[in-house]
């Protein structure tokens, strides 16, 4: 969000970078990773419904704003709420997020962009409530997001890379239909010796895929969209 209102702010395309921030790869890796068949289904399938597109590109307010509202209508309950909601539920455990309280939203939504975001400090507002409450060490410390390392996981040689080479052979993707093992090899290939978050982030989102896919649908699987 940050990147995409200072992006939008010295009047560069902040939609492209914002969207594929979102997705399993960017847009233009998955359309090189798709058959010519699913490639041409995907043309009647958007990937996000018509009015939110357009209410995120060209809607009222600011670009924050708009992304502020994309989030709030569809990413947060379709990713962070039902994430919150399995992984809570799996423990048996009832889970109450008190930055989704209305009045919490009301406010939050209130707020100029300004004092939400500014440069290089984010979440302004929450930041300075907690000063004074929280140790400076613990304020003024880098966001450190929960992510796993998997560039380092996914190299030859170590049981994840295995198990993927594994799930995503080209016979297998080709009794699939949807994307193409010769492409999806380059991507093997570049990883293995140009090792790079992006790459080894599309992999891992195909492996996951895969897995889901040979769970869900059995390893044979058709041309529908999953």
């Amino acid at each position: 969000m940050r990147a995409a209102a200072t992006t939008a702010a010295a009047g560069g395309d902040w939609s492209t970078a914002y969207l594929d921030a979102l997705s399993a790869a960017p847009a233009a890796t998955r359309a090189g990773l798709y058959t010519d068949a699913y490639r041409d289904h995907l043309w009647d399938v958007p990937p996000l419904p018509e009015a939110a597109r357009q209410d995120l590109l060209h809607g009222p307010g600011s670009v924050l704003e708009r992304i502020t509202r994309f989030e709030l209508g569809h990413r947060l309950p379709a990713y962070h709420l039902r994430r919150v909601d399995h992984l809570s539920m799996a423990g048996s455990i009832e889970v109450r997020l008190p930055f989704c309280q209305r009045s919490v939203v009301a406010l939050g939504r209130a707020l100029p962009d300004t004092l939400r975001i500014d440069g290089d400090q984010v979440k302004r507002t929450l930041y300075a409530a907690a000063r004074g409450l929280l140790p400076d060490s613990v304020l003024d410390r880098p966001k450190q997001p929960f992510t796993l390392p998997v560039t380092a996981m996914l190299t030859p040689g170590t049981a994840l890379w295995e198990h993927a080479r594994d799930l995503l052979t080209p016979a297998r993707l080709a009794a699939d239909g949807r994307l193409d093992g010769t492409a999806v090899d380059a991507l093997f290939d570049a990883q293995a010796h140009r090792p790079d978050d992006t790459t080894s982030s599309t992999l891992w989102a195909l492996l996951v895929h895969e897995v889901w896919r040979e769970r869900f649908q059995g390893a044979a699987g058709d041309l529908a969209p999953p």
